[in-house]
């Protein structure tokens, strides 16, 4: 936890709680309290009663479209003039937003929408951060990316951006504890469901990775993140199999 306060706060709609955790560890590292709130209407809930100087939510919450919301807050005097910040499922996406957003990438956007130093910014969101690892994923698959960064036994966070340039790739934040997945997320999906959408665009081709050694993880790990990381990416494999197979 950080020793010191910015007075600035942030609001989380986002549907998977291990998501709303990794931001709300990330965020109070940089000395910004974070809310969460269960879904949009939770979310106007909590408005109500706290003020925020920010909300960053998924396009698509358990109530409503992040449209509808985005609507609702600039019709209320309190809260048009608030930054809201929609992480896309690269399906459900309003026509200004990149299918390619990724957490720690808005997450600085807010905070420094804010007005954060970016000194105080945490790993991986230090744009100016030197990575202990930084590359193009090839010669090699993302799953055999993986595997060798398991084998190396690896504790830290992961950015990896996959698949062709613009709208059709995904990026990725992953964290591994001694080679193990821990966490991940991508286009607004956690767990196994975030590395498969990873796992299927990076058969488009291309990739980038950086990699940024950090011990001062959250606790835990994902739920359906079990097991090590090679016998996770080939469950995954045959889950790419199955879906190709219907497909055709």
């Amino acid at each position: 936890m950080t020793a010191f306060q910015t007075g600035r706060s942030v609001l989380t709609v986002l549907n998977d709680p291990s998501r709303a955790a990794m931001y709300g560890h990330l965020a109070e590292l940089a000395g910004v309290t974070v809310i969460h709130a269960d879904g949009a209407l939770h979310a106007l809930t909590q408005l109500e009663r706290t003020p925020v100087d920010a909300i960053i939510c998924d396009s698509v919450m358990s109530d409503m479209s992040g449209l509808e919301f985005r609507g609702i807050l600039r019709d209320d005097a309190h809260t048009g003039s608030l930054p809201l910040y929609l992480i896309g499922d690269g399906e459900h996406d309003p026509p200004d937003l990149p299918t390619n957003s990724a957490g720690p990438q808005v997450l600085a956007e807010a905070l420094e929408a804010l007005g954060v130093d970016d000194a105080a910014y945490p790993l991986p969101l230090r744009a100016n951060a030197r990575p202990q690892l930084s590359g193009q994923l090839e010669p090699f698959s993302l799953s055999e990316f993986l595997n060798w960064a398991a084998e190396l036994e690896c504790s830290g966070h992961w950015l990896i951006t996959v698949g062709a340039a613009g709208n059709a790739s995904r990026s990725g934040h992953l964290t591994m504890s001694a080679g193990r997945l821990t966490y991940a997320e991508c286009a607004g999906r956690a767990g196994r469901d975030a590395v498969l959408e990873l796992l299927r665009h990076s058969e488009q081709g291309g990739g980038q990775f950086r990699f940024y050694d950090c011990l001062s993880l959250p606790p835990g790990l994902q739920a359906d993140l079990t097991g090590p990381t090679n016998r996770l990416l080939m469950e995954l494999a045959v889950d790419l199999d199955e879906t190709a197979s219907r497909l055709h």
